[in-house]
């Protein structure tokens, strides 16, 4: 049964209306318990399931605003990924077209998703890596006065979602003391961007950053991150599935294990955020397939994004 605080019904005009206010689940059984309790972000309860609907939304919404999109344009992204789904769902909801430019064979696992969304796959060439795909996708929308290309890697200039984050967690904790913070570095910016505004109000707060070893879609030079192997962080989904009723992607259950190793060091009556940026159902099936197989550095093209 629903805990009566928390059984209040919803009813809204649009799923664009769900995006943010993901809760903080407190984990009870993979965790020490006499030690300072960890909080998943439950970030795969966002519409399309991932964190990137926060990124998309804002910034297909500034695009409209901004009157660069109208109904029936048609929008461009490279590569078939979690953004893609979010630009898929989105573009659907917003009256657009999506065309999808990624490397041949690259991201089946999310295939289906986006064509029932009525998305569109442009295949580009598998050597050329996601740098041919955002050459192809932003070339093909500057073909016409009604196509834009999105670059959904261009993350740190997407404030009001990182900052929405921190809200939300400031909020939820109620003025519990924050100690430690864990996600999952791709770019960097919700790293950079939502640990500066959680510092302000928490000066001793330990900020970890963990990356998956085999993860080449998109990378950054931080320093000390945490590194783990997508097959030990399968080990941790299915624990943290078996004892908690939660089912983590590779990310999510990296980010947990980081935390876990943080309970040592920090206040008992504090707390430990780890965000899961992702559903873990996406995965299931997958778990010996290449997941991450087409390098991509930013710096390649001299985008600024630590």
């Amino acid at each position: 049964m629903l805990d009566e605080e928390l059984s209040e019904s919803l009813c809204v005009d649009s799923l664009q209306r769900l995006i943010g206010h993901t809760p903080l689940v407190q984990l009870q059984r993979v965790v020490e318990p006499h030690l300072a309790p960890i909080f998943v972000k439950m970030e795969s309860f966002l519409p399309s399931g991932s964190l990137r609907d926060r990124y998309l939304s804002e910034t297909l919404e500034r695009a409209r605003l901004a009157g660069q999109i109208e109904e029936n344009d048609s929008v461009s992204i490279a590569g078939l990924n979690d953004s893609a789904v979010s630009a898929a769902f989105l573009s659907a909801k917003m009256g657009v077209k999506l065309h999808i430019f990624a490397p041949e064979r690259s991201g089946q696992r999310l295939l289906q998703v986006v064509e029932h969304y009525g998305a569109v796959v442009e295949w580009t060439d598998a050597h050329a890596g996601l740098e041919g795909s955002v050459k192809e996708a932003s070339e093909w929308a500057r073909k016409s006065h009604d196509k834009i290309y999105i670059d959904a890697y261009r993350r740190k200039a997407v404030k009001g979602a990182y900052s929405a984050i921190a809200a939300e967690i400031l909020e939820a904790l109620n003025g519990r003391p924050l100690s430690g913070f864990v996600t999952s570095v791709t770019t960097g910016a919700t790293f950079i961007e939502v640990s500066k505004i959680l510092t302000a109000h928490h000066p001793q707060l330990i900020v970890k950053g963990v990356t998956l070893a085999e993860n080449d879609y998109v990378s950054c030079d931080l320093e000390g991150l945490e590194i783990m192997n997508v097959e030990e962080t399968w080990e941790y989904r299915n624990n943290i599935a078996q004892k908690e009723g939660i089912i983590l992607g590779p990310k999510g259950a990296a980010c947990v294990a980081t935390a876990l190793k943080l309970q040592d060091d920090v206040p008992p009556d504090s707390a430990i955020i780890a965000l899961n940026p992702d559903s873990g159902r996406s995965y299931i099936g997958w778990e010996d397939e290449p997941l991450f197989q087409h390098k991509f550095r930013l710096s390649s093209l001299n985008l600024d994004l630590s």
